[in-house]
């Protein structure tokens, strides 16, 4: 019983830190995008308080808004890496970090090399 147990709470130590990370990955994404929880949740279809509690790692994503989330990083350009100690490398496209300098219609992402730091969750 005692190794079922451990087990049980390995797992649910893993299932926290993936919520954590997750929530890091959202507020990365919010600031580097300078969006609102309000234009977020309103990009992925859910409201500003499932946005807020993601977040705040009070919930589990769903498949569907971690697909959502996909989508969103995907067209912004926003990529996220992995890192085997937990933490994760976004690197942020040239036109995201330079909005405003020139237009993002009709263009490719320019994806020059910006030191990307590390973020741990």
């Amino acid at each position: 019983m005692q190794a079922h147990t451990g087990r049980q709470s390995a797992l649910a130590a893993v299932i926290r830190q993936e919520q954590r990370i997750f929530a890091a990955k959202l507020r990365a994404t919010r600031a580097v995008l300078g969006w609102s929880q309000t234009d977020l949740a309103v990009h992925v279809g859910m409201t500003q308080r499932a946005i807020h509690k993601l977040e705040q790692g009070e919930t589990e994503p769903r498949r569907a808004t971690i697909l959502a989330m996909a989508e969103v990083w995907r067209d912004q350009g926003l990529v996220f890496e992995d890192m085997p100690d937990g933490s994760f490398r976004l690197t942020v496209p040239v036109s995201v970090v330079e909005a405003g300098e020139r237009s993002q219609s009709g263009r490719g992402h320019d994806m020059r090399s910006i030191p990307a730091p590390v973020y741990r969750a």
